[in-house]
């Protein structure tokens, strides 16, 4: 056996190890069952490859070409399949999804047929190869298409993510990229394309780049298992050497000895390995984790549920926070809503005695629409800050934001007798989530109307400068109010620290990992009765 044939054997037995494995750790989880599904099929093409270059009966090597371009086939599909399981949108691309199995359905058909593979013929270094039929070119634009579609879902997922999804994501990706660059030159002698084919080596990398992915960062949550695995295999290794070693020693030193007997000396190695199992699986571990995972899996545990646990923990506060000042603009929103529902009740008392009178008509066509629009963005907005939403990134209109939080607290500011002001640019853009930048600007925005109790002047400004790093944003958040003492300043984004007598003190902590979350700074400028100043720094997004 030649070393080309090795490799596609070790590939064939190790895809399908690999499928199996994932497959039996969690049948019930998608991810595990496409992954094992992808696995088995590139264990099948290599299988399929195997045996037709093994064997010279043209028939015989005919059967095993059509049967590894079945499996061929499927590889695409499930590999898209898979990066759409994995990224959690297989129900947004549910129509392509099923199109790209129907298109495997349909060419698995025509495999049968001279369309596909016409006849098998020498080629340099290979006794038989694929004769290419009309199909077969339509078969590596499929591949090629569903391949480049998941490289583009993955691309655009890590522009937009980060953390542990974020890496899993980018080993996916470089696996993939290494087994389709190198699958792809399984095409050349289809054509006569006289370069290398090296499918044989960036398969077992692709192999190789996804074990690591399932080591290193928990693809697929099966870590512990591996390294179970790992530590068990080793142990069962070494107690089979020792109780072979065993038995051939005590044969040969014992072999006169009519009372001794095979028996004898598997007690002796039954009594020995209860004795040292538990110091040798310690040191196994040991060795295991410090030799592929740096460190002890179940430390890294602990922090890990930790770390879950503190990110439920700041989710949970940040929505109960964005909830509590929703419930502290409700009376202001309340006066929002009542003046245009009075304008609305009003002209439709006296719309009866005035249905001819098209001046009438004509006012009352052109308030009630605005009125009730007005009412409509009152509570779209509040619906928006209120709805409990995931981290995601995207080109955000601050100026919008501005205006819609200043149009939500307009009433609260009248009643409070407190004067607004804005200078904002139009059209400012930020990379960052819109309903967190909404919620730390309304953060501080209420913090400076409560420090105003006997009324005041609010102002709300934003600029663009350049700076070394490029473009920033600045946006200037100040009141007139009572301002905060000097010894409280630096204890101002503290959590659970409040001047308030029903205050949380979790507003501005909040705030403060929002703006840290976006990349951004935060400053504070106060006086005491003379008021505050909260500067937001942001980096801009340039349109286009």
């Amino acid at each position: 056996m030649n070393f080309y044939n090795g490799s596609l054997l070790f590939t064939s037995v190790t895809s399908a190890a690999l499928g199996l494995f994932v497959f039996s750790q969690d049948r019930r989880k998608m991810p595990n069952i496409i992954l094992a599904l992808l696995s088995a099929a590139i264990g099948a093409w290599c299988f399929g490859q195997f045996m037709g270059a093994v064997n010279s009966v043209k028939g015989v090597v005919m059967f095993w070409t059509r049967a590894n371009i079945a499996a061929a086939i499927f590889i695409p599909v499930f590999y898209f399949h898979f990066v759409l399981v994995f990224l959690k949108r297989s129900k947004e691309y549910r129509t392509a999804l099923f199109l790209a199995y129907a298109g495997a359905a349909v060419l698995l058909l025509l495999d049968l047929t001279p369309w596909f593979v016409a006849d098998i013929a020498p080629r340099p270094g290979y006794l038989f190869y694929p004769v290419a039929g009309i199909v077969y070119p339509i078969f590596a634009l499929y591949l090629v298409t569903l391949f480049l579609a998941a490289f583009v879902l993955q691309i655009v997922f890590l522009q937009n993510s980060g953390g542990a999804a974020a890496n899993q994501t980018k080993y996916v990706l470089v696996a993939s990229i290494v087994g389709l660059v190198g699958g792809l030159t399984a095409f050349f002698p289809v054509y006569n394309i006289n370069l290398p084919v090296v499918s044989q080596f960036a398969l077992p990398a692709y192999l190789a780049i996804i074990v690591y992915a399932i080591v290193k960062h928990q693809l697929l949550d099966i870590n512990v298992v591996i390294r179970a695995g790992l530590v068990y295999s080793v142990l069962t290794f070494f107690f089979a050497g020792f109780y072979s070693l065993t038995i051939i020693l005590t044969s040969r030193l014992f072999q006169n000895l009519t009372s001794f007997s095979e028996f004898s000396a598997t007690v002796m190695v039954v009594f020995v390995s209860v004795l040292v199992f538990q110091p040798l699986r310690d040191r196994i571990q040991a060795a295991v984790d410090h030799l592929f995972f740096r460190g002890s899996y179940y430390y890294e545990k602990t922090i890990n549920d930790l770390s879950a646990e503190n990110l439920k923990l700041y989710q949970s506060l940040l929505q109960s926070e964005k909830l509590a000042a929703l419930g502290t603009m409700a009376a202001g929103l309340a006066h929002e809503i009542k003046n245009p529902l009075a304008s609305i009740k009003g002209m439709t008392q006296i719309l009866p005695e005035n249905l001819n009178d098209r001046e009438f008509m004509g006012k009352y066509l052109d308030i009630i629409p605005r009125q009730l629009d007005r009412i409509n963005s009152i509570i779209e907005t509040l619906l928006r800050i209120g709805k409990p939403k995931k981290f995601v990134l995207s080109n955000v209109n601050l100026s919008k934001i501005i205006d819609d939080l200043l149009k939500l607290v307009e009433g609260q500011c009248k009643k409070k007798n407190i004067r607004v002001s804005a200078s904002v640019p139009e059209d400012l853009i930020v990379r960052g989530d819109a309903e967190q930048l909404m919620q730390a600007l309304m953060n501080l925005v209420l913090n400076a109307i409560d420090a105003m109790p006997q009324g005041g002047e609010l102002k709300v400004a934003a600029n663009e400068y350049n700076v070394n790093e490029g473009k920033r944003l600045s946006i200037e958040i100040s009141d007139t109010g009572v301002g905060i003492a000097p010894e409280n300043i630096k204890r101002v984004f503290d959590p659970f620290f409040s001047t308030k007598d029903n205050g949380t003190g979790l507003g501005m902590a909040i705030t403060y990992r929002i703006i840290k979350e976006h990349n951004g700074d935060i400053e504070v400028e106060s006086e005491e009765r003379r008021g505050t100043k909260f500067k937001v720094w942001l980096s801009t997004k340039q349109k286009g």
